[in-house]
């Protein structure tokens, strides 16, 4: 051999990082005529580009999903309370009615139910007395009557139609008159029977018929009882008559 003679080793062909390795766990792609090997790499990247996404895709559909939901359940309770507001609708303070009294004005006569006889203002003093109409439940029947406050605070109420007669009893404040024209010296009002002369004393309580107990006491004349009580009962300022015995 000639000592000027080159010899050339032969080089390595260069390394293809991205062909012509083997991958044990990737199956090597077929080779189809007409598609190039880039061609194939680039349909392998999109394959795993797709399945990195998938889960962001189911992700975003449970979240759809669960807003759906949400709205949906919402929309369900909004729409049970206003059928819940529809049949049970709740009427505003203001509108509502005022209350009005139970029982009629004192100045006007009933013909059901109590009789207003005044009020606790036209009564409040001892001896204060006034007159009105108790009407009878059952039988509508006027019947004129008085009712007095007693010194004691306690009403007294009763008929002013005389006991088995058709007088009128009055009731007399004047201690004079009641000495000059019924011969009966008092220290306090009394209701006298014009008709017999007769005085029944307020603030005493006799019997009748020795088992029944009545205010009115006789103390002078004839009359065989105490006029008829009405019973009267103060209901918020009104002095009600419920009934006579």
């Amino acid at each position: 051999m000639s000592p000027n003679l080159i010899v050339k080793r032969p080089t390595a062909p260069p390394e293809n990082s991205g062909e012509n390795k083997f991958n044990p766990f990737q199956p090597e792609m077929p080779r189809i005529p007409g598609v190039s090997d880039g061609s194939r790499h680039a349909t392998q990247g999109l394959n795993n580009s797709s399945d990195n996404r998938l889960p962001q895709i189911l992700a975003i559909a449970a979240v759809v999903l669960l807003i759906i939901a949400a709205a949906f359940w919402w929309s369900r309770n909004k729409l049970r309370a206003s059928s819940n507001a529809s049949m049970n609708p709740e009427i505003p303070e203001q509108t509502l009615p005022a209350p009005t009294a139970s029982f009629p004005s004192p100045i006007q006569s009933v013909h059901e139910g109590p009789s207003v006889a005044g009020t606790v203002e036209e009564l409040s003093k001892p001896w204060a007395a006034k007159k009105f109409t108790f009407v009878k439940p059952i039988t509508h029947e006027n019947i004129d009557a008085m009712v007095m406050r007693l010194p004691n605070g306690e009403l007294w109420a009763f008929s002013l139609q005389a006991p088995y007669g058709n007088c009128k009893l009055e009731y007399v404040t004047n201690l004079a008159a009641l000495a000059s024209t019924y011969r009966f010296r008092a220290i306090h009002p009394m209701v006298v029977n014009p008709c017999d002369s007769t005085v029944f004393d307020p603030l005493k309580v006799g019997t009748i018929d020795g088992s029944t107990w009545a205010r009115g006491q006789i103390v002078q004349g004839g009359s065989l009882r105490p006029p008829f009580a009405i019973d009267v009962k103060v209901h918020g300022r009104s002095i009600v008559a419920e009934g006579i015995e």
